[in-house]
């Protein structure tokens, strides 16, 4: 069974009963999950894109999570997504989550410099 990833077009062998977050995590594709995959946080929301016939449907954990954003557009937890057949499975808005957060962390480095009224050195060095 093979799971491929968008938008980076790569393909990795899934193991029987393997999620789509843990076999993420093992081939360093970025998935956001605060929870670690009890479910309870709904960060590693994905897209399944093709191979829905070949997917576990979601429990009602799951969907309690998720809601109806599932039948609208096949957002699953990646956590709970466990294939028995080949799926193709979109990372588009994982990517944005880490685009942004980087930004962020950039951003908010940025203001603390230009905030910042540190010295650099030693306080031994500058007393006379």
């Amino acid at each position: 069974m093979k799971v491929k990833f968008l938008p980076m077009d790569v393909e990795h062998e899934v193991k029987p009963g393997q999620s789509i977050l843990d076999l993420a995590q093992q081939n360093n594709l970025h998935i956001q999950s605060v929870c670690k995959g009890i479910p309870s946080c709904a960060e590693c929301r994905v897209y399944l894109k093709e191979g829905e016939t070949n997917v576990i449907p979601p429990s009602d954990q799951e969907l309690d999570l998720i809601g109806t954003a599932y039948f609208v557009d096949q957002r699953r937890l990646s956590c709970q997504l466990k294939c028995f057949g080949d799926v193709t499975v979109d990372l588009t808005e994982q990517l944005e989550k880490q685009e942004n957060h980087r930004d962020k962390i950039i951003d908010n480095n940025q203001r603390f410099k230009e905030n910042s009224h540190a010295r650099l050195g030693n306080i031994l060095d500058e007393q006379e």
